[in-house]
């Protein structure tokens, strides 16, 4: 099995050891994140912490591989904000979502996230929930 593509959600989830840790924590050695999720891992562990970079140094010593996000990423990003205007509001996904999704397709990954709302786009790679 190719390892995931992490969302910011999962790592999140992963490191506050909220519903889905362990399955997080059975690949966080072997997976990747884009390094705009990362970006928002590292906000949102500063905002309660203080502790942001120190953290990010962790996971990518832990294993955890963190992608650049270039202009054949990119490229799905328009695509789905289409989609996403289609959807009601609570459907919205942030930026780091739609370049992880874009790196996903671009990459052919399957992605692990905590965030609900992917379930309601139409995706040509698999997102597994990890709770």
């Amino acid at each position: 099995m190719r390892p995931p593509l992490l969302d910011s959600s999962s790592v999140l989830a992963w490191l506050l050891q909220e519903p889905g840790a362990d399955l997080v924590g059975s690949m966080i050695g072997s997976a990747f994140i884009t390094s705009t999720n990362m970006a928002e891992v590292i906000t949102k562990v500063q905002r309660l912490s203080g502790q942001g970079l120190e953290c990010a140094e962790d996971l990518v010593e832990a294993g955890l591989t963190v992608v650049p996000i270039g202009w054949r990423e990119i490229h799905a990003v328009a695509l789905l904000r289409e989609q996403e205007i289609r959807l009601p509001s609570s459907a919205a996904i942030s930026l780091g979502d739609v370049t992880c999704i874009s790196y996903a397709i671009a990459q052919d990954m399957e992605i692990w996230t905590a965030d609900r709302a992917w379930a309601n786009y139409e995706l040509p790679v698999p997102v597994s929930l990890i709770r």
